[in-house]
């Protein structure tokens, strides 16, 4: 800080104080650090940004893969930004998405014998509510029992995942292969762009992001969540129920996240493998607290993650630098982001 206090004067540093506060602030000082230790060890940080735009923007097929990225993580970080707002800790969406895509792919199967232009739906909304069922265990558990909600959620991801492994190598086994029989054709999504796997469930993501943020800024219900989230205790003295607060929170939460399974299942894998998600829950806590958890931001951020990690493995294989860098790319934001809110409430 004397360092720069030595370029700058004081009341310079007094003006950029909120931009380094700032969302933007943080991601470009990021950056900028991140590329003065590339620097330091003989890499060209100019050259290696460049591969990374380049491998999440350069193409069509690259744009396509960036919003087959941002997809699930948008709608992960929607389910984290709810009970956020609601002041829980939800860090299950990993579970509550494979349960959605468990759900997705037992009815994807059709034993029912559903005409084909209802296996969809029937697909998305079994997905749901199979996320928010398994949502809905730490939010009771909390209000009924005090529970801890965050090691609620993180045992029930282990569970969700045994669950998905007895699955693919049991009753749902096809073969050597760790992934279950394929779903009916009536259950895949449309394909946007012919030629790449970009699906019509991105303006599903986003129909859900503009629904949560009318629900959380304009509905009696998310004002519900907004106060109890700031002061519990002052919420019930106005008659806000807030044990139902919690649990509804809870319910939509894990519902988004069941939601982002089916996105998984019917749009990419149309089926359920081995380990369906690269870790897109805890990913979505990135992006919420990016967003400031406004559901309309997350949009942006969802895109922004994904374009990291999306521009890696091109980065990667054109200039040698591990993809780990975006990992440490990503931690230092996020760790700026938890001192940036901690410093603005001291």
């Amino acid at each position: 800080m004397s360092s720069l206090e030595g370029l700058l004067s004081t009341s310079q540093l007094q003006l950029l104080q909120p931009f380094l506060r700032s969302r933007v602030g943080i991601v470009v000082t990021t950056f900028i650090v991140v590329g003065v230790v590339l620097a330091v060890f003989g890499a060209n940080p100019i050259r290696i940004y460049f591969e990374m735009f380049e491998g999440a923007f350069g193409s069509v097929n690259s744009i396509a893969e960036t919003l087959v990225y941002a997809t699930p993580i948008l709608l992960t970080s929607l389910a984290a930004i709810v009970c956020f707002r609601c002041g829980m800790w939800n860090v299950g969406a990993e579970g509550q998405l494979y349960l959605g895509a468990i759900a997705a792919v037992g009815l994807g199967f059709n034993s029912m014998g559903l005409p084909g232009p209802l296996v969809l739906p029937v697909m998305a909304l079994g997905a749901f509510a199979a996320g928010a069922a398994w949502g809905a265990v730490p939010g009771f558990l909390r209000v009924r029992f005090g529970a801890n909600e965050v090691i609620v959620t993180i045992m029930m991801n282990f569970l969700a995942m045994i669950l998905a492994t007895y699955l693919i190598t049991g009753p749902w086994a096809s073969g050597a292969t760790p992934i279950t029989r394929p779903i009916v054709p009536a259950g895949y999504l449309p394909i946007l762009i012919p030629g790449t796997r970009l699906h019509v469930n991105l303006f599903g993501a986003i129909a859900a992001a503009t629904i949560l943020a009318v629900v959380l800024n304009r509905t009696v219900l998310g004002y519900e969540i907004r106060a109890v989230g700031h002061n519990p205790r002052a919420a019930r003295v106005v008659g806000i129920p807030v044990a139902r607060v919690i649990v509804l929170s809870f319910l939509i939460s894990g519902g988004v996240a069941g939601f982002a399974g089916f996105n998984e299942v019917a749009g990419i894998q149309h089926a359920l493998p081995d380990q369906i998600s690269p870790g897109f829950g805890f990913t979505g806590i990135e992006v919420a607290l990016l967003a400031n958890l406004d559901p309309a931001w997350a949009m942006v951020s969802a895109l922004f993650i994904a374009a990291l990690n999306v521009g890696a493995a091109a980065m990667q294989r054109v200039v040698g630098v591990p993809v780990a860098l975006v990992w440490v790319i990503e931690g230092f934001i996020l760790l700026a982001l938890l001192a940036s809110g901690a410093l603005r409430r001291l």
